[in-house]
């Protein structure tokens, strides 16, 4: 991790669990896939990362999960790790908690509550991408709707106001334009406040043999890599530099040219 001062910090992340019920196409985890399961405890998680803090290896956590049997369920453990850190470890660093799309509003203001920064995952531009990559979740409801929430619980004045909100974009496998991730993007920082904008580059052979990395007509590995960088480059000259989603050029579908 990055800090604003230009250093560098490391954070422990980890999956409490891989196991996980839901479908998405781009995940080497989903439930059809035959790999090995693991699943901690929230005893087990705040043990070991209080070891690696002891030990000034890392500064603070990002905990996520595979959904386990429900989202509630799901974030229950996760909430009780950071619990299990803020009130009986008084642990009072860096806590990051990823919400599991389709959580209820309970489960979200806990995890507000006990982190510095959560994030829900809005994976594609739009309902029609999303239903491409995954039968079980719902756009609005699963994710949509979660993020409003968030950014209701931590609006200027609130309890929660000094609760960061960040969301990726898994790039690629959904055969999105870069044209609409642009325009949700900016819809996020115009609309929902949204601390950060992130981007993973889905990498052709880790999910369903079906999906694509690349846009039509584009075949170079590396180039979903340079696409990931591209979208960066705009994500910052909206976020530091005011730029709207109509300042942005497209060359077709992309934000540049492919060589």
């Amino acid at each position: 991790m990055t800090l604003p001062n230009g250093g560098k910090s490391v954070l422990f992340k980890t999956l409490m669990s891989n196991v996980c019920v839901n479908d998405c196409k781009y995940c080497p985890l989903r439930q059809e896939q035959d790999v090995r399961r693991c699943t901690l405890s929230p005893e087990e998680t705040a043990r070991v990362f209080l070891e690696y803090h002891k030990q000034r290896k890392v500064f603070g956590l990002f905990l996520s999960s595979g959904v386990v049997g429900s989202a509630d369920a799901t974030m229950d453990r996760l909430n009780t790790t950071a619990r299990l850190l803020r009130r009986r470890h008084g642990f009072k660093g860096y806590i990051h908690l990823k919400i599991i799309p389709g959580a209820g509003h309970s489960a979200i203001e806990e995890a507000v509550s006990l982190a510095d920064a959560v994030s829900v995952n809005i994976e594609t531009p739009g309902q029609k991408r999303l239903a491409a990559l995954s039968a079980k979740k719902d756009f609005v409801q699963d994710i949509v709707e979660p993020i409003k929430y968030i950014h209701r619980l931590t609006a200027p004045g609130s309890r929660f106001a000094k609760v960061k909100q960040t969301t990726q974009f898994i790039v690629g496998p959904a055969g999105e334009s870069d044209a609409e991730i642009v325009k949700y993007m900016w819809g996020l920082y115009d609309r929902l406040a949204m601390h950060r904008v992130y981007f993973s580059a889905y990498q052709k052979g880790l999910g369903d043999a079906c999906l694509s990395s690349e846009p039509d007509g584009v075949h170079r590995p590396e180039d979903v890599f340079v696409r990931e960088h591209r979208l960066y480059q705009v994500d910052f000259l909206i976020r530091k530099y005011g730029f709207r989603d109509t300042d942005i050029p497209v060359d077709g579908r992309a934000i540049y040219r492919w060589r």
